[in-house]
């Protein structure tokens, strides 16, 4: 796919991901579905970071490579129920690792540390202090993100945001704000009427500019 080694996309690209034809592109730009900006010669260009979150915003599935090159490296430390849980809550397209040990994430985070860790307060507590845990991962990684998951208020620090061990809505609009803000379609109007669905068939019209 051209552009995502550079993380840009063009038009075509962005057309080719979504099934659509290019004036359909060029809808959703005008109305501002999908962030972007124009070369000094006028041609459209999408980055992919941007365009990871809007295939993911409208239930679009999103190319692994593009996945990789863009998104939050995450850690969901806990059970397999955790990682289950977990993944179906941020959806299809955004790479998690697992450590299904404390131990093991934090051998992880020394060596290669993720963006954000998710812990399972319930399935880690009995091996292993939780606040010192917490330490330890934002010690490997000051700039990430925290989050415990867990049903009973508990003493975190303040670095943490707990939320409910099963709220995977509160999760998502926690760690992917964009994505779960999204309601209806991209052809919505802005005026709240009925969603349309996106074309799934190519169509000719439009311009790659």
């Amino acid at each position: 796919m051209a552009g995502v080694r550079e993380k840009l996309l063009t038009a075509s690209d962005l057309a080719a991901l979504c099934e659509v034809d290019l004036k359909t592109i060029h809808n959703w730009v005008d109305r501002g579905r999908i962030a972007h900006f124009r070369t000094p010669g006028r041609h459209l260009r999408f980055k992919a970071a941007d365009v990871a979150e809007f295939l993911r915003a409208w239930g679009y599935s999103v190319p692994r490579e593009l996945a990789k090159a863009t998104s939050k490296s995450m850690m969901a430390i806990g059970t397999k129920d955790t990682m289950a849980h977990v993944a179906r809550a941020l959806g299809e397209g955004v790479p998690i690792r697992h450590a299904t040990h404390p131990y093991d994430a934090l051998i992880y985070a020394g060596a290669d540390p993720a963006d954000v860790y998710i812990v399972d307060v319930r399935s880690v507590s009995g091996d292993v202090d939780v606040t010192s845990l917490f330490e330890a991962l934002h010690r490997a990684s000051s700039q990430g993100t925290f989050v415990a998951l867990s049903d009973e208020p508990i003493s975190l620090p303040s670095f943490v945001t707990r939320i409910g061990r099963n709220d995977g809505q509160q999760l998502k609009a926690f760690l992917l704000p964009e994505a779960a803000a999204q309601a209806g379609t991209p052809l919505q109007a802005a005026s709240g009427a009925a969603s349309e669905e996106p074309p799934r068939s190519l169509a000719a019209g439009g311009s790659s500019r």
